[in-house]
């Protein structure tokens, strides 16, 4: 499997990725000073100057340079904000750990401790809202709910949410569960046809490495399973106080990536809600 200190071939970062940034950037320093320089030495011939076409060359020129500059700023922020997380490489999920998005305000950690109902507690919020619960087995719960657009005779259109709790959470799993999740779309799309899938996963385990690594599989997801059909996964740590969450959607419907972003935010403002809430009740546990 290699040596763990070695680059980790599926991140778009490492020793190549600094010399390509460090190359472009010097490229565009010596092409924009050269600019400059040809410029100032131009605008010095009186000759050069009173052509009408000088100042909208050089106005050109500098757009292009811009132009480049942008593209540059681009791609070095897509290829640090889009990398892609090894699970089996420790500096790849120490990069991992240092995402601040990816955590819940510090104070909220082992919440499994004060909040020790949460499994059904997410269930119960689900249901409130007027999902059904389909049963199946791995999951926690199989739920779906109607979409309020016409069906023109066919299968209405739902929303379906998966939700999976295991107490010993890795990579392994999160991989075998979103195979699992993307048969059962596929497999049921003709009689419960669902475009947009969620899908939830618990675990409170004490190895903040093995979720870290669990929570690589779910950052990295690219959320496509099928055409027209998207699947976005969170995993929630509830002992380290984390939010996982897919940082590439870019390969799903612009609407779907709407949806995903809503649901995300309620999602994780509704967890410090109930958190807040059962902290209140438990002071013993919060003081321990």
């Amino acid at each position: 499997d290699g040596d763990p200190a070695d680059p980790d071939p599926l991140t778009m970062r490492g020793k190549g990725w600094i010399r390509e940034i460090v190359s472009h950037f010097l490229i565009l320093s010596i092409l924009g000073g050269g600019l400059v320089f040809l410029y100032k030495k131009a605008s010095q011939i009186p000759l050069l100057t009173s052509l009408s076409y000088f100042k909208p060359v050089f106005i050109v020129a500098f757009s292009l340079l811009g132009l480049m500059v942008l593209i540059f700023a681009f791609q070095l922020f897509s290829s640090v904000r889009l990398e892609r997380f090894s699970p089996g490489n420790p500096g790849s999920l120490k990069r991992l750990e240092g995402i601040r998005r990816f955590r819940l305000p510090r104070h909220y950690v082992q919440l499994q401790e004060t909040w020790p109902a949460y499994r059904a507690d997410f269930l119960e919020r689900y249901k409130e809202k007027g999902w059904k619960d389909l049963g199946g087995q791995p999951f926690e719960a199989v739920m779906a709910r109607k979409r309020s657009l016409p069906s023109f005779g066919r299968p209405p259109l739902v929303d379906r949410l998966f939700i999976f709790y295991h107490p010993m959470m890795n990579v392994i799993i999160v991989d075998q569960i979103l195979k699992e999740c993307e048969r059962l779309i596929e497999a049921d799309y003709d009689r419960l046809p669902a475009r947009r899938n969620r899908l939830v996963f618990l675990t409170d385990m004490k190895n903040r490495d093995e979720v870290t690594s669990a929570g690589a599989g779910v950052v990295n997801y690219l959320c496509t399973p099928l055409h027209k059909v998207s699947l976005y996964p969170v995993l929630v740590d509830m002992d380290a106080g984390r939010f996982f969450y897919p940082l590439d959607t870019s390969l799903a419907k612009s609407r779907h990536r709407f949806h995903y972003w809503r649901c995300r935010l309620a999602l994780r403002a509704w967890i410090k809600r109930k958190a807040k809430e059962t902290s209140s009740k438990h002071p013993q546990e919060t003081s321990a």
